[in-house]
Order: structure tokens, then sequence, then C-alpha cells
């Protein structure tokens, strides 16, 4: 089922909700907006009509990853890297891709993503750091 993962905008509290119908906060049940089946127009959370994509795969995890890579590099005489490399190849192919509003940071989950969606970029990112 598709779930959109957001900060509510009354009560700051990050919540995820089934992306269907009208959406309301699990903390306030505040009202946040509408989906319509099968568009995909703009962020139900903020309004927003600029997505990125990504993968959905804790960052954090993957720094531990790279530290412990880093730390073996003269045990492993530099494998190491090499084989953080193939997993990350690996996982990259595996993990799913989800879809996140530039203006508020909302991630959609398990959505059929529009071919116009693209990996993020840092001059629209940069266009929208004032809103978060």
């Amino acid at each position: 089922m598709a779930t959109i993962s957001c900060f509510c905008p009354f009560c700051k509290a990050y919540g995820s909700v089934e992306a269907r119908g009208t959406l309301s906060c699990p903390h306030c049940h505040k009202e946040w907006g509408t989906v319509a089946e099968g568009v995909f127009d703009k962020c139900p959370c903020c309004a927003g009509r600029q997505f990125y994509t990504d993968k959905d795969f804790n960052q954090v995890i993957g720094w531990i990853f790279l530290g412990i890579a880093i730390i073996l590099v003269p045990a492993t005489y530099g494998l190491s890297l090499g084989v953080l490399a193939l997993l990350d190849f690996l996982l990259r192919k595996r993990v799913k891709t989800m879809a996140v509003c530039y203006k508020c940071g909302a991630e959609f989950r398990d959505i059929p993503i529009p071919a116009q969606f693209k990996p993020f970029m840092h001059h629209i990112g940069l266009k929208y750091d004032k809103y978060r």
C-alpha cells in the first residue's frame, strides 16, 4: 500500500499515512489534503509541485558501512572498499525508489513514479531551503 511520510504542518510531528482519500495527521488529526486516485501532481502536505527520486534506504546504515570499510583498509590493502562498492551496487538494484517533495520533504513510498521525476538537483533544492 502506498504511504506518505512527512512532518505535520500543524503539530510538527512526523507521521506516516496511507495515500488514499483524505489525509490527516495521525497525531493531531488535522487534515493535510486529499490524494486523487492515480494522479500525482502536487504534494498533499504542502501543495508543492516539484519532486525528486531517492532510494528508500537508511543513510545512517550506509555511513556505518563506509566507516567500517575505511577502518579495514590497512588490514585488507584496500579490498574492503571494493567489497563496499560491490555491496552498494547490489543494494542499489534491490532497494525501492521513492518520490520526495522538494518543499516539505514528504516521502512517497510504493507509488508509481512518473518519468518526469529526476534525482535530486541542488539548484532546485536551494530554491526550497527557506521552507525547511
